[in-house]
């Protein structure tokens, strides 16, 4: 529960490297959509979202990540949760196209999240787009947002903490290179 009380905490503000190009369809469909610049090549950043102990360096303590179509991310804020908590993270993977897409959909959210059973209507969409050898822009759409009070709640929760995942990644991956091994 600390560390959900913490990600609220960041949630907060968005830090200032953060582009938010959400919007809403004619139909009245909302995206939330953001994405940063990250000094570090595609691969690198490919693999932080899509292995497990890369993941750990900077997302969560504890994760578990199948990669393939049908897959699963599995994490924790709580280092004192295992991988099969009833309480953890949980994503299915819908598909992925390797070091450009990554498309999942939340199965479960902690009990403390508020509206947890609304974000499992939320897809996913996390995208790579090489800039330069050694520049991406990483690009993490939400789409399936409801139009109503809980759903306004969730949404502004989650646009404060993608931000600041989004700001942890380049900040962990800009300021030293993945460990020999990994």
């Amino acid at each position: 529960m600390i560390a959900l009380i913490a990600l609220l905490l960041a949630a907060t503000q968005p830090p200032p490297a953060i582009t938010d190009t959400s919007f809403v369809a004619p139909d009245g469909a909302r995206t939330l959509q953001q994405s940063i610049v990250i000094d570090a090549p595609v691969p690198v950043l490919w693999k932080a979202f899509t292995d497990a102990a890369e993941f750990q360096r900077w997302s969560a303590p504890v994760a578990a990540i199948d990669l393939k179509t049908g897959g699963s991310l599995e994490a924790t804020y709580d280092d004192k949760h295992a991988i099969g908590d009833p309480d953890n993270i949980r994503h299915r993977i819908v598909t992925y196209l390797p070091n450009r897409l990554i498309v999942f959909q939340n199965t479960n959210a902690p009990a403390g999240l508020p509206g947890r059973e609304l974000f499992k209507q939320v897809v996913a969409v996390l995208e790579y787009e090489a800039l330069a050898p050694n520049r991406t822009r990483v690009t993490l759409s939400q789409t399936g947002w409801g139009n109503d009070p809980a759903s306004d709640t969730l949404y502004r929760f989650f646009q404060g903490g993608n931000a600041a995942s989004l700001a942890r990644m380049k900040r962990v991956y800009e300021a030293a290179p993945a460990p020999a091994g990994r």
